[in-house]
């Protein structure tokens, strides 16, 4: 249920939605229906299962967060922070839900409602891109971000989505056609990476598979070969359709190699260091309970760089205070340990197994490594793919060792209830906090005054485009 509405929201941003704040209303309708589901339906069994020394810096996260949003200059804004982040978790553990009831074979369905999306989407990007090669007109690079405002919000929904692009591949029949098409949209996917120039999904991904060999190491080597073999046929598929085709219509190649290294030759992270250093300077000044969750954007506008740090480590201290971050890295931390203690219990002879285990331990490093460079946890699109990919790895921990939250002992109804509650309060908080502003950007009415004085020249998105308040 959660997860067939989880993929639902990714296609429409993917083939409906134009630009950030579309896509941004399409997750708070996401957000929305999930938690009605998890007060109705009883979609938050994961969440009230899990044990209390996951439940313990989860509720203490988020409780600090809740003092911090009632402290902060904007209560609205900083509620909405509060609220979609808890929503996002709740998501999660509902998707975790659904997988650890059906096991891998529901895996491997939503996996395919994905890779579908994925392929639906990339036919929008080639469409666009013959007819402009058709009528001879030059496209730039960040018009092949269909429907992004930026292409980097193209490259935080690739880091998550990518490795179970691949993961589906080797879970399908060898030889069969879904596994040449989903290794086809692999490549794709890797093409797009390359012409837009990703260099921190690229850094991520490849941090997410060297620790997947680290820790699995030879058990790892059907996944990391695919994913080899993809990233090098998207070299072919980037220097056929744009280099080569673009040269004989008579226009210039897209995303030249020697300008992304002359680039990160110059400027290594893209000015991000101003930023960081704005992050710990709030931090230094507000180290408990930080500046109110979102409020870095309301405490940067004089730089008119980025509406939040581009690192979420950072983040969270400036945001949420310390006290908050260690919450955060203690689940974190729980997390990939809970990963890599599972896959160390698959049996060398299970494949599919090890598979799953090299693919999981991929994503999520990934996402964690591409957040301490961009906002792969701020914009809407790849947020509900990392709530997707995270939910998809609890599940499979969970039916791994049994479905302790679902064919073991059931989570006492005490919890349930509470996870319910709490759901629905964030959806009500949720709800208050646009509801001001949602239906202006959803008809795309012009930024007021106040808006366009907070907003000069290029937006920075936070919660709308126009990101500084």
């Amino acid at each position: 249920m959660c997860s067939v509405v989880v993929v639902a929201g990714l296609l429409l941003n993917f083939l409906v939605a134009e630009r950030h704040d579309d896509q941004r209303c399409i997750e708070l309708a996401v957000l929305l229906l999930v938690a009605m589901a998890v007060a109705l339906r009883g979609r938050g069994a994961a969440l009230a299962a899990t044990s209390a020394k996951v439940q313990l810096p989860l509720l203490g996260f988020f409780a600090l967060g809740l003092v911090s949003a009632l402290s902060a200059w904007s209560l609205r804004h900083a509620l909405y922070e509060w609220s979609s982040m808890l929503l996002l978790a709740v998501l999660a553990f509902a998707v975790a839900t659904d997988i650890s009831r059906s096991g891998v074979a529901g895996l491997q369905r939503v996996l395919r409602c994905v890779g579908a999306a994925c392929l639906l989407y990339s036919l929008r990007v080639l469409l666009m891109y013959v007819a402009a090669l058709a009528s001879g007109h030059q496209v730039q690079f960040q018009e092949l971000a269909v429907g992004f405002s930026n292409a980097r919000f193209l490259n935080h929904t690739q880091t998550p989505l990518l490795p179970l692009i691949v993961l589906l591949c080797l879970l399908e029949r060898p030889g069969s056609v879904l596994r040449r098409t989903w290794f086809v949209l692999a490549a794709f996917w890797w093409a797009l990476l390359y012409v837009t120039q990703g260099r921190a999904a690229l850094l991520a991904l490849v941090a997410g598979c060297v620790l997947a060999l680290l820790l699995r190491r030879h058990h790892a080597r059907s996944f990391l070969k695919t994913m080899g073999l993809a990233a090098l046929a998207g070299c072919v598929l980037y220097g056929c359709i744009f280099v080569l085709l673009p040269m004989l219509s008579g226009l210039s190649a897209y995303g030249s190699a020697a300008e992304a290294l002359q680039r990160t030759a110059a400027d290594p992270v893209s000015g991000r260091q101003y930023l960081w250093h704005r992050a710990l300077d709030l931090v230094a000044h507000h180290p408990w309970l930080g500046v109110g969750p979102q409020h870095f954007a309301h405490h940067s506008a004089d730089m008119a760089t980025g509406a939040h740090p581009h690192d979420w480590i950072l983040q969270v201290a400036s945001e949420w205070g310390v006290p908050a971050l260690l919450c955060a890295l203690c689940l974190v931390f729980l997390g990939l340990r809970t990963l890599a203690r599972t896959s160390a219990r698959i049996a060398p002879a299970d494949q599919r197994g090890q598979n799953l285990a090299a693919a999981f331990i991929a994503v999520t490093t990934a996402i964690l490594v591409d957040g301490l460079f961009s906002g792969v946890f701020v914009m809407p699109q790849s947020r509900l793919a990392i709530a997707l990919a995270v939910g998809c790895a609890i599940g499979w921990v969970g039916s791994v060792k049994g479905g302790t939250w679902d064919r073991g002992a059931p989570a006492p109804a005490t919890a349930r209830r509470c996870v319910a509650l709490a759901a629905v309060a964030a959806a009500c908080m949720l709800a208050w906090a646009v509801a001001p502003s949602l239906a202006a950007h959803a008809s795309h009415a012009p930024l007021t005054p106040a808006e366009q004085a907070a907003n000069p020249g290029t937006h920075w998105p936070r919660i709308w485009e126009a990101g500084y308040f």
